[in-house]
């Protein structure tokens, strides 16, 4: 039978069953394929007796390899001039398919075998994906009878390893790129070099890893901390030439490109530490030991360009990705105003502006590399000062950058903070480990569209697609990189892959089930945050209400708390919200109903005299650091103190203050205020100059009650206490907490506006 026929036959039964055998069957493919059909019937896979690929194609012959090993089969490869079933069950692979999305399969399951169709050896591959997903459910016993119609929403589909903070090995790369390729990623972007050290083998410039790839100790916990600690323990690794190679084809073989990055001119610390000439100084430099932005940089000179040319041709070597990475982002330019020969760049290029300096160094290198064939990817500060010819953007600081990009015409990776950047915290949990800061949940990855409202139709095709960022100053080893990733990264995958009208949250929960039992059954450190509950606070008719978010699945929520006079109570509440009467201490989870339990969230409530009452800001808390509202300043619970992240605290940025009107209902007396701020001068976060409290009778006119200056403190988190003179009787206050404001020279943030974080705010 002609093998088209026999598809549109299977099709025909498929739909002839029941009315409709389409989209309420039960699966758990990641990422959803834009078709899926059952039949009833199962196929046994030691059944299998071929597998059946066109002649003389080693490129499908290493894929049925692969399918072979990984599927558990015994059945032998034969090769075909035109692949068909046979007498036998078989698999049989081929691409008879023209004028087709390039990633498009189709996978056909009937008793007769395993038909795999697409246009390009590619969409076989992820037809194989899927495959095995399906064969996983019966331990690789038995697959359900099938027709999969399947393609890519986007072309470029990554995730991104940050090695230079911390070093991986070959090995765990190599896992980390099995695990991509499962889930469709087509992309993996290598951050190769930072300020914290070098990792990738030049040959022309040997100091790169002989010095630039060992640092002489490591920060201990949170950047910005006081007082600070180190390891004093050396840290070294990097990749040769040989192992980059090895990593290279071992990705090639499952359809990942490669993209490395080497960072420059900025973040550029471990390449001065080895060849010193390159900066704008005689230094000395070292390979920096803790986090952050250092203020050095490549000076962009004619000798210092040549040297990164040099460097670019041993990577377009090792890397047949069209896309080179080469950085471009947080390049401090204090060294460059202070230098003659920047000056001097300056004058013969006819360049008025330092950011019009760091283009004229990122177009020098965007042209090196056009004429070696390759395209010059950069973070979205490439932008600054003209973005070059023939740049790829990679937007980061929000998708402002892609969509400005997008509007010039050039394509764009979307990557934002708010919804990649997987090195963020996933739950409020206090059980999480340290992380860089931020909030970013599963559910808030898998909300992402990577195409912005604000681009008009024939813009929208310069999205290529988006990434998730593993940066990894606080990630030490492989499983807590594999824990910051999954399922972060699966979600992400269904976002680049799947078309946006066919994703649904409970729905991908559902199927991530299975991929949750997988993970745990091979030792694969997955992050179960998405099980851990959430909260929020409201007030309504005067009364406090804690809301608990839970996941949009089957469960409940327990929750316990500890009186004096019942002791130690636990109960299944029969509604998500409890109201907020005494100071008590509550633990609550989520239980999913085979009883598995997410994490403790605990919630201690402290109520004070402002607690629930009216409060009104002068002006808002940025929208990127104000989920709890403004309710979450008196709500009667303090902000973590490990994290500026979650619903409690509140961002107020550009030097902004907080003037926070509060109406107690009440005539009360007041003799303390207290304000939890928060402090890492690595996020530019400052604590207050001061803080002032204020009275009034009648809601209008207010009189200082006290002024209290701040000063410098040791700690991140600290509850600013202010014990009046007397107490006071009043209704109405008012608490201005000034602001840093403009932040100093020689400290993170230099010559720009202060963050003021604010967690819980006490009148007693």
């Amino acid at each position: 039978m002609n093998i088209f026929r026999l598809i549109l036959l299977i099709l025909v039964i498929c739909s002839s069953l029941n009315g409709n055998c389409q989209s309420l069957v039960q699966h758990s493919i990641i990422p959803i394929p834009s078709s899926v059909k059952s039949a009833p019937g199962q196929l046994r896979l030691s059944e299998i007796q071929q597998i059946i690929i066109p002649t003389k194609n080693p490129e499908l012959k290493k894929l049925a390899e692969l399918m072979k090993k990984e599927l558990r089969l015994s059945a032998k490869i034969t090769e075909s001039r035109s692949p068909k079933f046979g007498n036998t069950k078989s698999i049989v692979l081929n691409t008879p398919y023209t004028e087709r999305h390039p990633d498009m399969y189709t996978l056909n399951v009937s008793k007769t075998g395993i038909l795999i169709f697409a246009q390009e050896s590619k969409g076989l591959f992820y037809g194989f994906q899927t495959l095995k997903q399906l064969a996983e459910l019966t331990n690789f016993e038995t697959v359900g009878f099938y027709v999969i119609e399947d393609q890519s929403t986007f072309s470029y589909r990554g995730m991104h390893l940050d090695v230079s903070r911390h070093f991986f090995s070959v090995e765990f790369v190599k896992q980390y790129i099995d695990l991509l390729a499962r889930y469709k990623f087509n992309k993996f972007h290598w951050h190769l070099t930072d300020d914290q050290g070098w990792r990738i083998e030049i040959k022309k410039y040997p100091l790169l890893t002989e010095i630039g790839s060992i640092r002489k100790k490591t920060l201990i916990g949170a950047y910005g901390s006081n007082p600070v600690q180190y390891d004093e323990k050396e840290y070294s690794g990097f990749y040769t030439q040989e192992e980059i190679k090895e990593v290279v084809q071992y990705a090639k073989e499952r359809y990942i490109d490669i993209i490395p990055e080497i960072e420059m001119p900025g973040h550029s610390m471990a390449a001065l530490a080895a060849y010193p000439h390159l900066g704008c100084h005689a230094g000395p430099y070292e390979v920096a030991t803790t986090w952050g932005v250092s203020n050095n940089t490549l000076c962009p000179t004619d000798t210092t360009l040549q040297f990164m040319k040099d460097v670019l041709d041993e990577v377009c070597e090792l890397f047949p990705s069209q896309l080179i990475h080469i950085g471009g982002d947080e390049v401090m330019k204090d060294v460059w105003k202070k230098s003659d020969e920047c000056a001097k760049i300056m004058r013969r290029q006819k360049i008025k502006t330092y950011d019009e300096l760091q283009s004229y160094f990122i177009k020098q290198i965007d042209i090196h590399l056009t004429k070696r064939g390759k395209t010059l990817v950069g973070w979205d500060e490439i932008l600054e000062g003209g973005l070059s010819q023939n740049a790829v953007v990679m937007s980061w600081r929000g998708t402002e950058g892609g969509i400005q990009a997008a509007k010039l015409k050039h394509d764009v990776i979307m990557c934002p903070g708010t919804h990649c950047y997987f090195d963020h915290y996933q739950s409020v949990s206090s059980n999480e480990p340290l992380a860089i800061g931020g909030y970013t949940s599963l559910e808030k990855v898998y909300s992402f569209n990577p195409i912005p409202e604000e681009l008009k139709a024939e813009q929208q095709k310069y999205i290529l697609g988006s990434q998730g960022n593993v940066w990894t100053e606080y990630i030490l080893n492989n499983e807590h990189v594999l824990y910051m990733a999954f399922p972060r990264a699966i979600a992400l995958a269904e976002v680049n892959w799947s078309t946006q009208g066919s994703r649904n949250y409970k729905n991908f929960l559902l199927r991530m089930n299975h991929h949750y039992n997988l993970f745990k059954k091979n030792n694969i450190n997955l992050s179960t945050a998405y099980l851990d509950l959430n909260y929020r606070t409201n007030i309504y008719d005067d009364k406090l209400f804690l809301i608990f978010n839970k996941p949009p699945i089957d469960g409940k929520i327990l929750i316990e708390n500890e009186t004096l006079e019942d002791g130690l109570q636990q109960e299944y509440l029969k509604k998500d919200s409890i109201e907020l009467t005494e100071s008590r201490e509550y633990k609550s989870w989520f239980q999913l109903p085979d009883n598995t339990l997410g994490r403790s969230i605990n919630i201690k409530f402290s109520r004070s005299k402002s607690t629930a009452c009216e409060i009104r800001l002068n002006k808002a808390a940025s929208s990127k650091y104000s989920l709890g509202g403004s309710t979450a300043l008196i709500n009667g619970i303090d902000a973590p103190s490990n994290k500026f992240s979650g619903q409690e605290w509140s961002g107020f940025e550009s030097g902004s203050d907080l003037e926070a009107f509060i109406d107690l209902r009440k005539m009360d007396s007041i003799g303390r205020l207290s304000v939890q701020v928060f402090q890492e001068e690595s996020s530019w976060i400052y604590l207050p100059k001061s803080i002032e409290l204020f009275s009034s009778e009648n809601g209008n006119e207010y009189n200082l009650v006290k002024k209290f200056d701040i000063g410098l403190r040791p700690g991140r988190s600290i509850n600013l206490i202010i014990d009046l003179d007397k107490t006071y009787k009043s209704r109405y206050w008012k608490v201005l907490v000034k602001n840093y404001g403009t932040i100093d020279n020689g400290r993170p943030g230099k010559g720009k506006g202060a963050w003021l974080f604010i967690g819980e705010v006490r009148l007693d």
